[in-house]
């Protein structure tokens, strides 16, 4: 758990961590995806999601049903969600998320099911042994609506900040939530309404993301106090 904060139901929080030693944690495709997966998966059930695919390719390989499986992922759905996930990035040594906690302990709860899960898919695939994250993730609670909407936009601009892409092409980056937010496709473990609805259209919502990389603007992400994670 996040050192020296208490998360309160209700409340934003910016959460990230880097890989141990600043190492890449996203080394292929499969990587991101699976991450991105784990993201709806471990805020909505309480079941293995490696387990539940090792059962599934079982049964597959036998000519087997998987309703019987799929019921049983069914009962270990959760009520309600841990959090709502407003925003995430995925670089390939960090990951930034923007979270609201929507039910009691739900970030504690629910990073670590991720880190726990993320951990062994990649140690499995690579064929390591021991910690993947750089000790226990990073939280900021966020204080103010400028700031929460400032860290909205900083957590779109890290491809950009990076040199990953430039500015105008900043859409084509696929491992971040923007693509889902402009292009209205459907995206699970993503809570859209609360940003879409603080805007008049998409095209003003990727305006207010792309303002402040233009030259003389960067000053505006100046109250996002982001420890070293890039």
């Amino acid at each position: 758990m996040a050192r020296n904060i208490k998360f309160m139901t209700g409340n934003f929080y910016h959460v990230y961590n880097r890989g141990v030693r600043k190492s890449d944690i996203f080394l292929k495709n499969q990587d991101y995806k699976r991450w991105e997966k784990l993201l709806y998966w471990c805020n909505n059930y309480d079941y293995s999601y490696s387990r539940y695919l090792s059962r599934l390719f079982q049964i597959k390989r036998k000519g087997g049903s998987v309703e019987q499986l799929n019921e049983l992922v069914r009962m270990h759905k959760l009520d309600t969600p841990l959090v709502d996930i407003h925003a995430f990035v995925e670089m390939s040594n960090h990951f930034h998320l923007l979270l609201r906690q929507i039910s009691d302990d739900g970030i504690a709860k629910f990073m670590q099911k991720l880190a726990t899960a993320y951990a062994m898919y990649f140690n499995l695939t690579v064929g390591f042994k021991g910690a993947v994250f750089e000790g226990s993730y990073c939280a900021v609670e966020v204080l103010s609506d400028a700031q929460l909407m400032q860290l909205f936009r900083y957590i779109h601009l890290n491809p950009q900040a990076a040199g990953l892409v430039d500015i105008e092409n900043l859409l084509s980056y696929q491992w971040s939530s923007l693509s889902s937010y402009c292009s209205g496709s459907d995206d699970k473990a993503l809570t859209k309404d609360f940003f879409l609805g603080l805007f008049k259209s998409k095209d003003d919502l990727l305006e207010f993301i792309v303002s402040a990389a233009v030259e003389g603007n960067h000053e505006l992400l100046k109250d996002v106090v982001i420890d070293d994670h890039s």
